[in-house]
């Protein structure tokens, strides 16, 4: 996990980012302890997530003109519709007093101005009763408290814990873990949480000593089954498909588990041989939205002489999707290859419309087989069920979604003075252009409505990189 500053000895960035590291040890004090300790009675959370965006004006003013810099997301950390995903979550939930401690997993790091600044967000936890409470974040290391929740009441519905759309405002040790850009008390993105419960059960009783346990019985390597594939096929697609463009979404079905920022494959069967294999895995994950409509079914992997390539059916074609090098390694009682880059083939350039080009980086695979029939295999990000409707969620806030001008500005002044200048220079262009525009119309037949402005493509197509703020190519899983 990156640990980061707001620091570093160049001139763009005021002194005042460079007190964060600082700022946070005085803040772990205040922050460490848990505010509530859960009665013996209380239900299990297991599994679930939080999705939550920071706050948009910062995630702007990080890939905009003045910091230039990237957002990247990791330890199973995704991005969905503009918000940040973090899952599997642990805790306890008591629904007498209607409390929940419940923590997730995963990062979100901001670098920007070159690396002066330099952030990470990591392992979100919540304590909230009734319809309010607290967000914690590990702010570069230093779990600190940093905004007040309130608004819609903690819903139990059918075994799901869920708050939806919670309003939050920034506390004082947040201010600090900000640098005081944000004053306590400014809108943060909404927060939103799940978590499955399992009420609590009797003790299982010790078993009865029999002698020494049979040996698992091992499956040999030559012909081997239950395998995974975990393959999340693109970063900059995912937030494409769930971004304001295609309005869409993804589903898994036949199978295939939706990790948030990977998708599992299962049941992989096949043979393996040293740096040879093939395997054969179930599952289908089908991408709907705006003139979009792909599924992704039954993949396989073969591999001679660590030359690999990932395949799968689409539209009832078997079609070579990414290539990779790797071998299969023993490690324990599993036979994996971790986090092996791929890139894409010439074959499925066609797959997603010519977005991507041969040879494009996609997201890495891991591929995982047992050697023996209690083998664990690795644990796959846990987003928990999907919450019900509830009467009682209540709207989004919108209170963070800022038109004014980015308290970050006031970094450089000078620079934000440039940024106006250009933005007055840019809307000049924009009413000459429209002039053009409408002259043009004038003297000619009408034609479609153009699309929404967007990065396009040299033949006039929008990309999925266009509705990512992130950097898609270094986006860390």
């Amino acid at each position: 996990m990156p640990r980061g500053n707001f620091g570093g000895t160049g001139s763009r960035v005021d002194a005042r980012f460079r007190r964060l590291v600082a700022i946070g040890a005085v803040t772990a004090t205040v922050a460490t302890s848990p505010v509530w300790t859960a009665p013996a009675n209380a239900d299990e959370a297991s599994g679930g997530r939080l999705d939550w965006g920071v706050k948009e004006s910062f995630r702007g003013y990080i890939t905009g003109p003045i910091a230039q810099g990237e957002v990247t997301t990791g330890d199973g950390a995704s991005t969905v519709g503009g918000a940040y995903r973090f899952h599997s979550a642990a805790g306890e939930y008591d629904p007498e007093s209607g409390t929940a401690s419940i923590a997730y997993s995963g990062w979100v790091h901001f670098r920007g101005h070159d690396g002066e600044l330099d952030v990470t967000f990591a392992d979100p936890s919540i304590e909230y009763t009734g319809d309010e409470g607290i967000l914690y974040v590990h702010v570069n290391g230093t779990r600190t408290d940093l905004a007040a929740l309130s608004g819609p009441s903690i819903t139990g519905v059918s075994g799901t814990l869920a708050v939806e759309g919670a309003s939050a405002s920034l506390t004082a040790n947040g201010s600090e873990a900000f640098a005081g850009y944000y004053e306590a008390g400014e809108a943060l993105d909404p927060v939103s949480f799940t978590a499955d419960l399992v009420a609590p059960g009797p003790e299982p009783e010790a078993p009865t000593p029999s002698g020494e346990a049979p040996e698992a019985e091992p499956t040999g390597k030559a012909g081997i089954g239950r395998g995974v594939l975990d393959w999340g096929v693109r970063t900059s697609w995912r937030d494409y498909v769930s971004g304001d463009i295609a309005a869409g979404s993804w589903e898994a079905t036949g199978g295939a588990l939706d990790g948030g920022a990977v998708f599992r494959f299962v049941d992989g069967e096949g043979r393996t041989d040293g740096d040879d294999f093939e395997l054969a895995f179930r599952g289908a994950v089908t991408f709907t939205g705006t003139d979009l409509d792909l599924t992704i079914a039954d993949p396989t992997v073969t591999a001679a002489d660590g030359q690999g390539v990932l395949s799968a059916t689409i539209d009832g074609e078997r079609t070579d999707l990414v290539g990779f090098e790797a071998e299969l390694s023993e490690q324990g009682d599993l036979l994996v290859a971790q986090d092996v880059p791929t890139v894409l083939t010439t074959e499925a350039v066609d797959v997603f419309a010519g977005f991507y080009q041969a040879g494009s980086e996609m997201d890495p695979l891991s591929i995982a087989v047992p050697l023996t029939s209690d083998a664990e295999l690795p644990a796959l990000p846990d987003l928990g069920s999907e919450p019900e409707a509830s009467p009682s969620t209540v709207e989004t806030d919108t209170a963070s979604t800022e038109s004014g001008t980015n308290p970050l500005i006031r970094i450089a002044p000078a620079a934000a003075a440039l940024l106006l200048a250009a933005a007055a220079a840019m809307l000049a262009v924009h009413r000459r252009r429209r002039s053009r525009a409408a002259a043009a119309a004038a003297r000619t037949e009408p034609t479609d409505p153009p699309e929404a402005a967007s990065t396009e493509d040299d033949g006039g197509r929008q990309t999925p990189e266009a509705s990512s703020t992130d950097d898609p190519a270094t986006t860390k899983e």
